[in-house]
């Protein structure tokens, strides 16, 4: 036996923090502490009865509000707004619990939960929506009898019967659920995206390269995108995002195409490529390096093979690429050599003594290019993420002093020496890398492999694509250092639910649910229905009160358990004798007729049961299966 008081509250907690967990990570610090104490303090203040009284949580919960309110702004109002929530969540956990106490908390909860969704939706939304919502089913019509008598206690069969009287409620808002997910509009991203768009920044790729800027760069899990294509060599998961062809003050920018150029990849595969982008303000497209097509998108594709779309920004699209996969982009009509050997106003001597001896020492573009590589290769400079230069010239403390950094360094130092050199080069950022999803089949990107390299104009050949990161120690290459075993397999798991959630659920969106209309609308003006309006009245009419009579019939004759299994025994005796049973026909004059001991067993078995006025035990309705099977 369990005391309703008890249950109550367990489910009341178990609610309360499944509106907290999916909000955590979006709150401060003082409400993301509070709410655990509360929890601790809640349980503790049931347990011995100390359980602050009014109206002391009153003017706490208008304090903390008075504080919050007091934080609102155009730019800033959905944070003050959810860390409200959660302190008036708190605050409620620890006082007095009468019946609209209850319904205070889960309503919370619900607006908790929803608060949430206003910074992500991800599948695990509709997995606490789910549970919240048959939690706070079942609370409730544990809530009517608690406000009866809070000291009433319920046994085990009593709970099974309220489980299933709680669950018929979810069950029965589920085909509405599905009406209103078809026919109400919903938004592609998180609603505070779209309100806050001068807030977000984009973490992993930029639209711009300056080494120096941070003395360390934090890994981002997040999913970048995800591209729907067959297993590729590691070394060809480069992903063409941004050409960076300017140095404006040790900053590598984009700056104007020139004029007349034209890239292309000769004579190389065609990777066909469906690529999904998770919601971002930058206006790039990401392909595998080089694009050669594009479609399902309004987008651009430049001389230098860059896709910019303007209608990808903040929402989630999906676009067909088609790349040819090589290292050499061939310009039609040449370059602006002037354009790729600009150099910064400030170059450093040691860094302009080192490209005046490559230059000296190579007599091609392609040996200038080599003695760089071997420069880079013999100088053990290591890759990393952490303590980089950070000085007032970040490159030569990288190349000569530190000898460590990220990719930044290594394209930024590298491409300027070329520059310095006489040979043009420009940078592109995008990815490197991508973790295959064999459930999905496809590739997930993410933002801590945003990367950038090098392209070098050599004369005859084109723009040739260079890595230096890849000559230094401890550059980790496509896919490898990531996790195997069970745990990989449960995250690849896990996101390509959240593949197929974007797809089938967060990508339904208005324009979607316009199109769907358009096409029913397509397709009944081809539907002609040659019936007088009359006519078709009446046959409505009938139709409808001929399936109510159904209905009627079906409820109001319920077939036992005894009669169903008389009848499957008769229809198998049928056909086992190839004779037809008459209704008068008696059961013990069956089995004398059929002389199968098998039949008499189920006579017997039967007949002591319903011949005596009672119904079958469970015991005897198994004996009568294991006959009924052994007469097929």
């Amino acid at each position: 036996m369990v005391r309703i008081s008890v249950l109550l509250d367990l489910l009341t907690y178990c609610i309360a923090l499944l509106g907290y967990v999916p909000l955590a990570p979006f709150l401060e610090a003082v409400p993301r502490f509070i709410f655990p104490a509360a929890i601790v303090g809640g349980l503790f203040a049931d347990r011995k009865g100390l359980r602050p009284r009014d109206p002391i949580p009153t003017i706490v919960s208008i304090l903390f509000f008075v504080f919050y309110v007091a934080q609102f702004s155009r730019e800033n109002f959905v944070g003050p707004a959810v860390n409200l929530l959660i302190v008036l969540l708190a605050v409620r956990l620890v006082s007095e619990k009468k019946s609209r106490h209850y319904l205070q908390i889960f309503a919370l909860s619900l607006f908790s939960l929803a608060g949430s969704s206003l910074f992500t939706l991800d599948i695990q939304f509709l997995a606490y929506l789910i549970l919240l919502i048959v939690l706070i089913a079942v609370a409730l019509v544990i809530l009517t009898f608690h406000a009866t008598d809070s000291k009433l206690t319920i046994s085990g069969a009593g709970m099974k019967t309220l489980l299933s009287v709680a669950f018929l409620m979810p069950a029965g808002a589920l085909p509405l659920m599905c009406v209103f997910f078809i026919i109400l509009p919903r938004t592609q991203y998180p609603l505070w995206n779209f309100l806050n768009i001068a807030g977000s920044t984009v973490a992993g790729f930029s639209e711009k390269v300056q080494p120096g800027a941070s003395s360390s760069v934090d890994a981002v899990k997040s999913a970048a995108f995800r591209v729907n294509c067959g297993q590729l060599p590691k070394e060809r998961l480069y992903w063409r995002g941004a050409v960076l062809n300017t140095l404006a003050s040790n900053t590598w920018v984009r700056g104007e195409v020139p004029a007349g150029e034209s890239g292309y990849v000769a004579k190389a595969r065609i990777v066909h490529q469906t690529v999904y982008p998770e919601p971002t303000r930058s206006g790039y497209l990401f392909a595998l390096n080089a694009p050669a097509r594009i479609s399902g998108i309004r987008a651009s594709l430049s001389g230098d093979l860059v896709i910019k779309t303007a209608t990808s920004a903040g929402r989630r699209v999906k676009y067909e690429v088609d790349s040819a996969i090589g290292d050499t982009i061939v310009t039609r009509k040449g370059i602006a050599r002037g354009f790729y050997l600009r150099l910064p106003h400030t170059f450093s001597p040691r860094m302009a003594a080192l490209a005046a001896d490559i230059g000296k020492r190579g007599k091609t573009d392609e040996e200038k290019v080599e003695l760089l590589k071997s420069f880079y290769r013999t100088s053990n400079i290591s890759y990393a993420t952490s303590d980089l230069p950070v000085s007032a010239d970040p490159l030569d403390e990288f190349l000569f002093i530190k000898k460590r950094g990220n990719c930044e360094f290594f394209a930024s130092s590298f491409a300027e020496l070329l520059r310095a050199a006489g040979v043009p080069a420009r940078l592109v950022g995008g990815y490197f890398g991508g973790e295959y999803n064999n459930l999905g089949g496809y590739y997930l990107v993410s933002e801590d492999m945003a990367h950038v390299w090098v392209e070098a104009y050599l004369a005859g050949k084109g723009w040739v694509m260079f890595d230096p990161s890849t000559l230094s120690a401890g550059f980790q290459r496509a896919g490898e250092g990531r996790e195997a075993g069970f745990g990989h397999h449960l995250r690849m798991y896990l996101d390509s639910c959240n593949y197929y959630w974007n797809l089938a659920v967060i990508a339904y969106d208005l324009e979607k649910q316009f199109q769907l209309v358009n096409n029913i609308d397509f397709r009944m003006k081809g539907v002609s229905l040659p019936v007088h309006p009359g006519k078709a009245l009446l046959l409505t009419g009938v139709a409808l009160i001929s399936l109510f009579l159904v209905i009627v019939a079906a409820r109001g004759r319920k077939v036992s358990r005894e009669e169903r299994i008389l009848r499957k025994f008769l229809r198998r005796v049928e056909r086992k004798y190839s004779f037809v049973i008459l209704p008068s026909t008696g059961l013990h004059e069956l089995a004398s007729i059929c002389n199968d001991h098998r039949i008499d067993q189920f006579v017997t078995i039967y007949g002591r049961a319903v011949y005596n006025d009672r119904k079958l035990t469970d015991e005897e309705c198994r004996m009568l299966r294991e006959v009924l099977k052994s007469l097929g």
